[in-house]
């Protein structure tokens, strides 16, 4: 017999040997159908396999939107049924829709009849571009992985970057990331690493000096939350005082800074805020960056601080930076233009903090999740870097970008960046400002026409996408300036803390008989602090967000009820008494 070159690689070959690989054949009709129904390459590739699927996301996304516009206000949380049932064998595709369109039944924040916090609604082109993410779903923890997916990123990036007022754009960098607290703990980790590099590899446990962060008094929670995640510990920060408007106190920051230089304490990162959850208050980053200026003149040998934004709400009021108040195209109402040039100063100078977070997710009108980190200079991702030998699954240097080596993450989503990309493509400066101008100006007739009634005061006069107002009893004349005496006077507490009762058992009188078709509100147990000293006594506040383009149409209803029930409500009281 002669040499048989397969025999010999392979070994003889037997009737049974070709069986070995090959699988059974129900086994690969199943295998068929997920690859058809699941592997988004045929889909996108075969138009027949693409027109039979499309029909059933069509039909599902109908009626998950309807099912939607009816949220059940409950949850099962019976331990019983938390579990989602999986089966043993495959299903049917409409089985596990028919199971999960029920769990649409969630907040729906496109009707505009939900004005308690950030509920953005979401534009199509956005939805698409997170789609499309879906689908591919890149990774862009490196360019080997997400390819173009990690050009659209530093695209997207750059652009905003110059929507914020940063100049040098070739200096510019930053990251997506699934949230703003994220990118807020890479404005506290910058700082920290540039104060003290050596903690990469030593860790705090190494640090002889000693530090505190600064912080608003007014700021986000996860300014302290953040704290605690990298281990730096809650008591390790600074809250300084925050103005009647929610604004951080620049000489009170400046006190504080002035007071650790001189005991030799290092201060990592200040996180100032553009846009609070509650008043939308914009701390005016200029006069920070000028009193950092100051105090590295007379401390020359002090570490300087690194300045953060936290801007996930307010970055979007940047669209109104170049805003012609004279021609207004857009016809913005008079006394809302009035107001502008407050908003436009301040967030003209974003450029001189160091860093910036921002959610397009919240005013930007695109899906969860799309947020950023923004840098001012590349240069201050240096301390975060790794080499490119402590990655064993992959060369990082061969990699065109690789963001690996600086982020905190091993896995990126690309859905925001493809949902921003199209939102900012879609949309444009004069589109964004449309849509924005909407909820600020609704808000604004709203603190107009509380102002007028005389017995309900604003607590945050200037523009934003939220109005916090204290309604007073109905016989009170002056609201505005019995507001200003409960922050202001001391010897008005007891009286104050009555006041706070009366708001408190309203909006609860007010949840209970409220219609379901107008409007839901919060309640916010903080919305104001005492301007003496040491600002504790905290006031609430009602809270109706309107950052919804479509809240306009249920004004008047609101507005009516509104009046209504605290007539009926003090009838109540005074017939208990």
């Amino acid at each position: 017999m002669g040499f048989n070159l397969k025999e010999a690689f392979l070994g003889r070959i037997s009737k049974e040997s070709k069986e070995d690989f090959v699988l059974n054949q129900d086994y690969l009709e199943k295998l068929s159908v997920i690859e058809i129904g699941a592997l988004n390459g045929e889909i996108l590739d075969d138009s027949a396999h693409f027109n039979k699927f499309f029909p059933t996301i069509k039909s599902f996304l109908k009626n998950a939107s309807k099912i939607s516009k009816n949220p059940n206000k409950t949850m099962n949380l019976d331990y019983l049924d938390y579990g989602v049932r999986v089966p043993q064998n495959l299903s049917k595709e409409n089985d596990a829709i028919d199971y999960v369109l029920p769990f649409y039944n969630s907040i729906d924040s496109r009707s505009g009849v939900d004005w308690r916090n950030v509920l953005p609604i979401t534009i199509l082109p956005a939805v698409l571009g997170a789609f499309g993410a879906a689908l591919i779903n890149p990774n862009l923890v490196t360019s080997k992985y997400g390819k173009r997916a990690n050009e659209l990123e530093v695209r997207v990036v750059k652009s905003l970057a110059k929507i914020l007022g940063y100049k040098e754009l070739d200096k510019a960098w930053g990251l997506a990331l699934e949230g703003s607290t994220k990118g807020n703990m890479y404005g506290y980790l910058l700082g920290l690493r540039k104060a003290f590099p050596q903690i990469k590899e030593e860790g705090l446990m190494g640090l002889q000096e000693k530090f505190l962060f600064a912080n608003s008094q007014a700021g986000h929670f996860s300014n302290f939350t953040n704290l605690a995640a990298i281990g730096t510990g809650r008591k390790n920060a600074m809250r300084i005082p925050a103005n009647k408007f929610g604004c951080i106190k620049i000489q009170a920051l400046k006190e504080k800074l002035e007071d650790c230089y001189q005991k030799g304490i290092i201060v990592p990162t200040i996180l100032l805020t553009i846009g609070t959850t509650d008043h939308c208050a914009i701390d005016d980053v200029k006069a920070c960056w000028e009193v950092v200026e100051e105090l590295a003149k007379k401390y020359p040998n002090h570490h300087r601080p690194h300045i953060h934004l936290d801007a996930a709400i307010g970055w979007s009021l940047t669209f109104f930076n170049d805003y012609d108040l004279d021609k207004n195209p857009l016809s913005l109402k008079e006394s809302f233009l009035e107001k502008l040039p407050r908003i436009q100063e301040k967030c003209r100078n974003l450029h001189y903090a160091d860093s910036i977070t921002l959610d397009i997710h919240k005013t930007g009108f695109t899906p969860y999740s799309s947020s950023f980190f923004i840098v001012k200079n590349i240069r201050d991702f240096e301390n975060m870097m790794w080499g490119s030998d402590e990655f064993k699954y992959f060369d990082p240097s061969k990699d065109q970008l690789s963001p690996v080596q600086y982020s905190l993450e091993c896995t990126r989503s690309s859905s925001g960046v493809y949902a921003t990309a199209m939102a900012l493509k879609s949309l444009g400066i004069e589109g964004y400002q449309t849509l924005l101008a909407a909820g600020l100006q609704y808000s604004h007739l709203l603190k107009e026409k509380f102002v007028k009634l005389g017995n309900i005061a604003v607590v945050n006069p200037d523009l934003g996408f939220t109005c916090l107002f204290r309604p007073y009893p109905s016989f009170i004349s002056k609201a505005q300036d019995l507001y200003e005496r409960e922050i202001h006077d001391p010897d008005f507490h007891l009286e104050s803390s009555k006041l706070n009762s009366y708001m408190d058992k309203f909006y609860k009188f007010w949840q209970k008989h409220k219609s379901p078709s107008t409007p839901l509100l919060d309640f916010v147990a903080t919305a104001a602090w005492s301007q003496y000293g040491s600002q504790d006594y905290e006031l609430p506040s009602w809270k109706a967000y309107m950052l919804n383009p479509r809240v306009g149409k249920h004004m008047k209803a609101f507005m009516k009820e509104f009046l209504a029930l605290r007539a009926e409500f003090e009838r109540l009281l005074l017939k208990k008494s």
